[in-house]
């Protein structure tokens, strides 16, 4: 946390200020290529890791924003300027984050209200009670149909763990705890499969950089992922809080995994945990509100109990 000077409330005003400049003007960039172009061409060209102009250009600011103030999070950062609250400028540069926050994701909102239904909207209120044996998905190793048959019948429970694009940090951060809680998942009869609705040249590339032990299988049409309600949606991603929360991870020395360039993926479709006992039938599922919301391992476990 940063040791507070007299003239501190003018170093994080000027730094407040700094960061909503920068937000603001990839807002309206975002704006003018949305406006000019089509909604495809800038959710699949325009939004990238690679384009410090593009929208994801918020999360190196938010880090620089942290580092002004020499917090780590933006929970210290808002503890930071609630802190100093009395001072007239520091409530007008907080007002004006605050302004910047709304404006930022009612954009998104808008976008999202123009996606085309056929990639599925976000509806985690469907429930859904059992997968059939014979649902078909693609060995993401071999490129074989294998059917979810082939797993059931042998006395275990099978976690699927549906990720996002290939380059999600937050789905390897996810399979990455569980494989550190092997034990735990093989006290519980657990067998972890990673699904994905990538290609398997995407695949392929994602195990050789991952190292990932687990099978994983391709839904390249998405049916698991609609059948639960797991859909598309540029605000639960790019949410302002969001990409914050993303900034974070750079001060924590993360890397975000850069994507593939000879595939096509999709940044905007959501993952999610499911549970299946023996039969296929859900003992448990959670669909991801936003990549930051996966479930730890110990609620998963929790809720066979």
């Amino acid at each position: 946390m940063a040791e507070k000077t007299a003239d501190f409330p003018v170093t994080l005003v000027n730094t407040l200020t700094r960061f909503v400049l920068t937000g603001r003007s990839l807002l309206q960039i975002a704006q003018g290529e949305v406006e000019t172009g089509s909604l495809q061409d800038f959710i699949r060209n325009k939004i990238s890791i690679e384009r410090p102009k593009s929208l994801l250009g918020l999360i190196e600011a938010g880090a620089e924003l942290y580092k002004g103030l020499s917090v780590k999070t933006k929970k210290e950062a808002e503890s930071l300027w609630s802190s100093m609250f009395r001072c007239a400028e520091v409530q007008e540069a907080v007002e004006t984050f605050l302004q910047l926050s709304a404006e930022w994701d009612a954009f998104l909102e808008g976008l999202d209200r123009k996606l085309p239904l056929r990639n599925g909207t976000l509806n985690h209120s469907v429930t859904v009670t059992s997968l059939p044996a014979e649902t078909v998905f693609a060995d993401a190793r071999n490129g074989d149909a294998v059917s979810l048959g082939k797993y059931l019948g042998k006395g275990s429970k099978t976690l699927l763990v549906l990720i996002r694009q290939f380059s999600c940090l937050l789905c390897r951060l996810h399979l990455k705890e569980l494989e550190a809680r092997q034990v735990d998942l093989d006290q519980r009869s657990i067998r972890v499969v990673v699904v994905s609705f990538g290609c398997q040249e995407g695949a392929l590339h994602w195990l050789k950089e991952t190292g990932c032990p687990y099978d994983m299988l391709l839904d390249p049409q998405r049916k698991v992922y609609s059948a639960f309600g797991f859909g598309v949606s540029l605000l639960h991603v790019l949410s302002f809080n969001n990409m914050l929360q993303y900034s974070e991870f750079i001060l924590s020395n993360l890397e975000f995994p850069r994507p593939l360039p000879t595939i096509q993926d999709d940044m905007f479709q959501l993952g999610g945990n499911i549970i299946l006992d023996d039969s296929g039938r859900v003992l448990f599922s959670h669909g991801c509100t936003s990549p930051l919301d996966r479930p730890g391992v110990d609620a998963i476990l929790s809720a066979i109990s």
